[in-house]
């Protein structure tokens, strides 16, 4: 993971003056690339006489593969790259090789347009670029197809900048926007003179069938409509073909699509049973104004009754489903082994950082290593509160302890200091099907004796509590956190999966990460650093989810099943640089309740044309947003359901083979990802119904219960 900005000025002989826009941005920039940053400023670009174009290029890098690359890279004939992505396949990287290195020279080696777009084109992983073409004096820049690394832009007079990240402006004149995943840019920067508008090429990603990416209605707008001054987008006939095969749009054979069970019993057993669980999700029973009141008691006797019920998928799945399975297993199991087989596992591989990088750095982190030390007292105060024989399991679901098999690495000193390069990998894990399929196919090629980290996130539920001495009916009452105060529904669900990652896999450690967080650090890490990583997207479901994601990546917690009881109440600082997210599998599988809606109100026909657009437009679905969220915390964030080979493997399965909403939920949603989780021994988990991070750990609604996801979130502008 990178940190990329590079400022363009243009500027009239004799003034010297540079953007402060670097100087804004360069924290932010520093955090994504823990490792090295160096600094191109000022570069003269072109010797037009009169007006003179200037160029600033700033790299940080978190290193990860072959040798440590400094960015910006600059070759000897004075072309300059920035890049933040992994070369996953397409281009040959030899091992012990740096990915930044071997790109550059390919791009100096190519010739013309159609060139450098073939090289991107022919790249399998995620990546955004900045690259200075000295030879034809132009600027080149871009996403890859399924937008999964975040680059912004920002126009004005004189003036255009690209940056991987930036901060919130005190004023809302200075507007910063997402840069549409949908082709590749080109800035001629000689036909940048006086009294003209900045004109940048775009050359569209193309389907094999010959037609361009969709742009409906401007990609290049802001949400008001509007495009910068003096800016002027031209679309090329030409670009970079996709990476994915098109999507099948053949409909199904609707009464071969009808339910058939054993027996009449079994199906209304399978339905009955199927509708308690639903009605037990965080979804089904609480309303906006009852979330903090939803039983988790209620859902953990849900979702058991769910699990002591007969295999229920093995009832409804015939063998074309399970080949299809199987198949997703395959192809989803190399994307994941991509991202975890070539990390850097030399213990002090990554030492190599800087001096200046590393004060930088401290300097970052100070307030929250202060925090995080008065956090670690606190809990020791509770801790010689409580019993001295408590549970290992300790919040969520206490009962289950003596289920849950005690096979986590022992933690002689689990804070940071002395566990340094431990974990390699973590998952963003809520114990649902999604995460906890990425889970079942990490152990299969993470080192077995590596331990992985589950990073769980609960949000505080604050109760009321009578204060001795007070009249009863005194309506001032004491709000007070327990240990059960973070028992939200993706905690018991969570647990659940540990459960039965242990039974599949005895030997290995997993570090179940409770990361709780209260609502006075909510607020504070939300005003002074998260809500600049969320910008310029400012809705309440961009702030629930990114705070959410921000929080549980940064890793820091107890560990639930910690071996060594006199250490369970420390605080553990998860080590690893990769983390898994299983974001893309709703869209592809129809895995959102609207799915079900257009079902239900247009049939196989309503259903089939809204998974499309879902693919169509996952580039646009945030990823950038989460991509700064996880890198912030100088990790690398993947996506294994939008490997190039996994989208293109789903998009050519036929719709009916991956959902089938004539089901209830928790089975007809994402029903081909159900069977390829049962097959991996997965049997509550390959039947929870979707619950999103934002309930499931209980942020929603936590501070406004009358805001609606789409509203502005004045959180994010006021505090």
């Amino acid at each position: 993971m990178c940190g990329l900005c590079c400022v363009l000025s243009r500027r009239s002989a004799g003034a010297s003056q540079s953007p402060s826009i670097v100087q804004e941005v360069q924290q932010n920039i520093f955090r994504r690339g823990p490792d090295c940053h160096h600094i191109l400023q000022d570069l003269c670009l072109t010797s037009d006489p009169t007006t003179r174009h200037y160029g600033t290029f700033l790299g940080s890098v978190l290193h990860m593969r072959g040798e440590i690359t400094q960015q910006p890279c600059q070759d000897q004939w004075g072309n300059i790259l920035l890049w933040n992505g992994e070369i996953f396949d397409g281009i040959k990287v030899e091992e012990g090789h740096n990915d930044t290195s071997v790109l550059l020279q390919l791009l100096a080696a190519v010739h013309g347009e159609e060139g450098l777009l073939q090289v991107f084109q022919s790249i399998k992983g995620p990546w955004a670029f900045i690259y200075w073409q000295a030879g034809s004096k132009q600027l080149w820049f871009g996403r890859d197809y399924f937008g999964r690394r975040s680059l912004l832009w920002r126009g004005e007079t004189d003036v255009f900048a690209l940056s991987s990240v930036t901060v919130r402006p005190a004023l809302q004149d200075s507007q910063w926007q997402e840069i549409p995943a949908k082709g590749i840019f080109c800035i001629p920067m000689e036909s940048w003179v006086a009294d003209t508008p900045l004109s940048i090429k775009w050359f569209p990603w193309q389907h094999k069938n010959g037609t361009a990416h969709s742009s409906c209605p401007d990609p290049f707008a802001d949400e008001a409509g509007n495009l910068w001054t003096g800016v002027r987008i031209e679309k090329m006939d030409s670009g970079p073909r996709s990476p994915v095969l098109p999507f099948n749009c053949e409909l199904p054979d609707i009464e071969s699509q009808n339910v058939d069970l054993s027996s009449p019993t079994d199906r209304t057993s399978v339905k009955n049973g199927l509708q308690l669980a639903a009605s037990s999700s965080t979804e089904a029973s609480c309303g906006p104004g009852s979330i903090a009141r939803c039983d988790v008691n209620d859902l953990r006797k849900g979702t058991e009754k769910l699990a002591a019920m007969p295999d229920i998928l093995d009832q409804i799945v015939d063998e074309k489903l399970k080949t299809l399975a199987v198949q997703l297993i395959t192809v989803l199991g190399e994307a994941v082994k991509r991202r975890v087989f070539n990390v850097p596992r030399e213990r002090g591989s990554n030492t190599a950082k800087s001096t200046v990088q590393k004060q930088h750095v401290e300097q970052l982190d100070s307030l929250e290593n202060l925090q995080d030390r008065a956090e670690q007292l606190l809990l020791s105060d509770d801790a010689r509160g409580e019993a001295c024989a408590a549970p290992a399991v300790k919040t969520g679901c206490p009962e289950m302890s003596s289920k849950v098999e005690m096979r986590t690495a022992a933690v002689q000193d689990s804070t940071e200091e002395n566990c340094p390069e431990k974990c390699r990998v973590a998952i963003l894990f809520s114990g649902g099907v999604d995460s906890m399929v990425i889970a079942a196919l990490a152990d299969r090629f993470v080192p077995p004796e590596e331990p992985i980290d589950l990073l769980n996130v609960a949000f505080q539920q604050k109760e009321k509590q009578h204060q001795p001495g007070k009249k009863k009916g005194n309506k001032k009452q004491e709000e007070v956190v327990h240990s059960h105060s973070f028992q939200v529904p993706d905690r018991v669900t969570g647990l659940q999966g540990l459960e039965e990652l242990v039974r599949i896999n005895p030997n290995r450690h997993w570090n179940f990460v409770e990361v709780n967080v209260t609502l006075d650090e909510l607020r504070e890490r939300r005003s002074h650093h998260v809500s600049h990583l969320l910008y310029p997207l400012q809705t309440v479901l961009d702030d629930s989810i990114g705070c959410a994601i921000w929080f549980a990546a940064r890793g820091r917690g107890r560990l639930a099943n910690c071996p060594d009881k006199n250490q369970a109440n420390n605080l553990y600082s998860s080590p690893a640089k990769v983390l898994l997210v299983g974001m893309g599998a709703d869209e592809q599988l129809a895995g959102y309740s609207r799915h079900r809606s257009k079902f239900n109100s247009e049939g196989w026909k309503g259903l089939l044309e809204e998974v499309e657009m879902e693919v169509a437009r996952i580039s646009s679905r945030n990823l950038g947003r989460d991509d700064r969220i996880i890198s912030d915390h100088g990790k690398e964030s993947h996506f294994p359901f939008l490997d190039e080979d996994v989208v293109s493997f789903l998009s050519s399965v036929p719709i009916e083979c991956k959902a089938n909403l004539t089901l209830p939920r928790g089975v007809g949603e994402k029903l081909l990802l159900r069977v390829a989780a049962r097959e991996l021994g997965l049997r509550s988990a390959a039947v929870l119904p979707k619950r999103a991070i934002q309930f499931g750990s209980r942020i929603a609604k936590m501070e406004n219960t009358a805001e609606k996801a789409s509203d502005r979130c004045n959180r994010l502008t006021i505090e």
